[in-house]
């Protein structure tokens, strides 16, 4: 039988990491696009699609600094409620990700690669808490 709490804690691990170097990498592309870009296009409707985009960016760090400090918490004190929000916070962290993946203005290739592995972190993460969350609710076993 897999141990979910540790599957889950070292997945938390990894995320906590990779969320800091796709954030800044996200976040500098995003902006190093709105400059490219935003000079060859003058147009209203490119700026409210940029500003669009920062606002989801913005709330992806919300929504995922969140989710990754309720679900360490909740996995280290063994505990089900803390770990209970986090898997409800990464339903709107993976449809910011996918925003991200594929509504943005423009798109770059390297983006792909960023949002394809954050959504399978978060995808597993998902996976292994609901294990978790299922074990810490099951009463104990005598065998």
């Amino acid at each position: 039988m897999v141990n979910s709490s540790l599957a889950y804690e070292i997945l938390l691990y990894i995320n906590s990491f990779y969320f800091g170097l796709f954030a800044t990498c996200e976040l500098g592309t995003l902006i190093l696009k709105s400059i490219l870009i935003g000079n060859k296009q003058n147009s209203d409707s490119y700026w409210v699609t940029v500003g669009q985009d920062y606002g989801v960016l913005m709330g992806l760090f919300i929504i995922e600094g969140a989710r990754l400090i309720l679900g360490r918490k909740g996995s280290l004190s063994e505990r089900d409620i803390p770990v209970m929000f986090s898997v409800f916070l990464t339903i709107p962290s993976m449809v910011c990700v996918l925003y991200l993946l594929v509504k943005q203005v423009v798109i770059l290739r390297i983006e792909y690669i960023w949002c394809t592995l954050m959504l399978t972190i978060q995808v597993l993460e998902y996976i292994f808490a609901s294990m978790f969350i299922v074990t810490m609710c099951r009463g104990p076993s005598y065998d």
